[in-house]
């Protein structure tokens, strides 16, 4: 009987794939290649005695002859999710010739919104890389050709791709209907792992195929637009020494690793009830990886401030076999930074003393800044009618926004717009007004939604939504010295209405600072940047934090490399401060009819940072100017509480005179009466500008500082 080689089905195909049939014919001309398998506990030879000598992927490479090399990158417990992971490093690094990829059984339990766009990314990669390998699909079933929902998927990315594909489940199951085999003949007390002979039908299976591609009409596929989107393509692991919490209690190195992978290193481990980790992550989506059996606890997680999800690390069915799962924790994120929250879950395996463990956090959708998605279609601008202005009342401001005809200028990072509306549609009218990309966090019922407004003119930027009432909040991510923009109007569904607008907040703060108020860097991976700004998120600052939890509107005034006597760039906080906008042909503001309840003052690392990079001490009249501008703040608020901070990066360790400042100004208004003035010095900090892990940190200590002193 002829052996079934597949695109999507059982028969045989017309046309082989050119790469395959190339590397099969330089192994029939003599020539030494390398094949590489990569899949779960099947391609490591589980069940087949002893695995690595007689599972599939060895007797695959004997059958093919002594000059194939084979790489064997089976894992087991592995999904196509975490094996994209690392493919690179298992994988790609050793530069195969053909490589054959199986994850069909482990892939049937993986989170179906996943398995399609992690098996694909596996094929892209692969694909796409700088020597690309011929690639081979091999479909595993479970006995009887059962489950086959993740198999199907892969045939069909494998045709779409124009790829060589075995569906083994079929090619047996036609034996079976032949009377040439039994399913029983290769299983024994399970139905998951073939047995020994199991693993030779494979081989037998897969050789032929191979074989059979040496010969006939070859095509080349050019790489076509993905089907299930590109988010695995891009992805990022935390494990080992970079899987470092900012924050943890009640957990401690350890665990057990995954004996089968190269270089992974115990990640956390605690048997401690109510023990928690959290961790700065990035991505569109995250997932942790960990431990599961009959002797493990659960773990329960969330990113940022979003569902709780279970990670199961109880699994009663893993008898006397220990498992790993990639379970995902956030998905559709805003690209960039995030917070993960992990703590061991309160159930009846409390107090038990069993351990709860994860390996790894795992990241994908980490994409490079020209192909970050977004959920709005940009349209050019359409006729004004029904075109609801900037300036409608039932549209609440927060922040120092300024005017113009017809719009409302958005230059300082926080600058916010609040809404009601309804209907099952929303379009912001914007237009870029100087700098380079504005940066925007457009929050719809509490989803957070990222826009990016280029310098291409004003238009439209379209957001459909489900039917019903909604709340709005556009926020401005991007810093004012970045870049400004002109907020034109919004537009709603047909029969869509515009409600009165949310109520204002029961407290109003101002901030006053440099890079690190603004939030600068703030979801940089690796080193400090400014060539994209999607990473620099003001609304994920510390000042926004704060004022978020006690519930008070955010104003924030803040311009990366400034200072009070020393700048990266041209202007003081002095010259700018009470602007529109931080240039010197920007409008001085007037006072808000609504003052501030708090205004907050973080200054001094740019005076000692400037200075210090050229070998030169900090100005000697630091102290007098700081306290001047501190009696300008005053002025301009003479009912506020103020609040001189220090800190989030190292000026205030390393240069005496900033503390000294900020103390003798305190001391100084005290003397004079004024009774509403305190100092505040962070303890959390980085050398580098803090990512938002320590601006959450910094925003626990403020919060908490502001409860307990300022706001009694």
């Amino acid at each position: 009987m002829a052996l079934p080689l597949t695109l999507a089905s059982a028969a045989s195909t017309a046309t082989t794939d050119a790469r395959l049939q190339a590397v099969m014919q330089r192994l029939e001309a003599g020539e030494a290649i390398t094949l590489a398998t990569i899949g779960g506990s099947i391609t490591t030879g589980y069940a087949a005695q002893p695995p690595r000598e007689q599972g599939w992927a060895a007797l695959l490479a004997r059958s093919l002859g002594p000059k194939v090399k084979l790489v064997n990158a089976g894992v087991s417990g592995t999904d196509s999710a975490a094996g994209v992971q690392r493919l690179q490093a298992q994988v790609l690094d050793k530069a195969p010739d053909l490589v054959v990829v199986e994850f069909g059984v482990n892939d049937q339990w993986l989170d179906p919104a996943v398995r399609g766009s992690s098996y694909e990314a596996m094929l892209r990669r692969l694909l796409g890389a700088r020597k690309p390998p011929a690639v081979v699909v091999l479909g595993l079933t479970q006995q009887g050709n059962q489950a086959r929902d993740a198999v199907d998927v892969q045939l069909q990315l494998a045709a779409r791709y124009g790829l060589t594909a075995l569906d083994f489940g079929r090619w047996m199951q036609a034996r079976v209907d032949a009377g040439q085999d039994r399913w029983a003949a290769i299983y024994d007390a399970e139905p998951v792992h073939p047995n020994g002979t199991g693993h030779q039908r494979i081989a037998q299976a897969l050789g032929d195929a191979l074989r059979a591609a040496a010969r006939g009409p070859a095509v080349a596929t050019p790489l076509p637009e993905p089907l299930f989107g590109r988010a695995h393509e891009f992805t990022r692991m935390l494990a080992g020494d970079t899987l470092k919490p900012y924050q943890q209690r009640g957990f401690e190195r350890g665990g057990e690793a995954h004996p089968e992978w190269t270089g992974q290193l115990p990640g956390w481990v605690s048997t401690a009830d109510g023990a928690e980790a959290h961790f700065l992550v990035w991505g569109r989506e995250v997932a942790v990886f960990h431990a599961e059996s009959e002797h493990y606890r659960n773990l329960e997680a969330w990113v940022d401030d979003g569902p709780v999800v279970t990670l199961r690390g109880q699994v009663p069915e893993r008898t006397g076999y220990l498992g790993w799962h990639y379970t995902v924790v956030g998905r559709d994120l805003e690209p960039g930074a995030h917070l993960l929250h992990v703590r061991v879950k309160r159930d009846e395996w409390a107090g038990s003393g069993r351990p709860a463990s994860l390996l790894a956090v795992m990241s994908a959708g980490i994409f490079p800044p020209e192909l970050h998605p977004s959920d709005f279609v940009r349209a050019p601008l359409s006729a004004a009618t029904g075109l609801i202005p900037a300036d409608d009342p039932r549209l609440r401001w927060t922040g120092r926004i300024g005017t113009a005809p017809g719009a409302r200028l958005m230059a300082w990072s926080g600058s916010e717009m609040r809404a009601r509306f309804t209907g099952d549609r929303l379009a912001l009218r914007l237009a870029p007004a100087r700098g380079g990309i504005n940066h925007f966090t457009v929050e719809v019922d509490g989803r957070r939604h990222a826009l990016a407004l280029r310098g291409d003119g004003p238009a439209e930027w379209r957001l459909p939504l489900k039917t019903g009432t909604h709340e709005l909040r556009l926020v401005k991510r991007t810093e004012a010295s970045q870049a400004e923009a002109l907020f034109l109007g919004l537009r709603l569904a047909e029969g869509g209405q515009l409600l009165d607008p949310p109520p204002a907040r029961a407290l109003k703060f101002e901030f006053y600072g440099d890079s690190i108020t603004a939030g600068a860097c703030n979801g940089d991976i690796g080193e400090d940047q400014y060539a994209d700004l999607s990473t620099h998120d003001g609304t994920r600052a510390y000042g926004a934090l704060t004022a978020a939890r006690l519930g008070a509107d955010y104003v924030g005034i803040a311009v990366s490399g400034i200072g009070i006597t020393a700048t990266w760039d041209q202007l003081l906080m002095p010259q700018v401060w009470n602007r529109f906008a931080p240039r010197l042909d920007a409008a001085v503001a007037p006072p808000d009819p609504r003052a501030p309840d708090v205004v907050l003052l973080n200054l001094g690392q740019n005076d000692h940072g400037f200075p210090a990079s050229k070998g030169q001490a900090i100005a000697a009249d630091f102290g007098p100017r700081y306290l001047g501008f501190v009696r300008q703040l005053r002025a301009r608020y003479p009912q506020a509480r103020l609040v001189l901070l220090m800190g989030g990066m190292s000026a205030p360790q390393e240069q005496p005179a900033i503390p000294h400042a900020v103390q003798r100004t305190v001391q100084t208004l005290r003397g004079e009466g004024d009774a509403k003035v305190w100092s505040y010095r962070f303890q959390a900090f980085a050398w580098a500008h803090p990512r938002i892990d320590v601006h959450a940190q910094m925003a626990d200590e403020l919060t908490a500082f502001l409860q307990a002193e300022v706001l009694k």
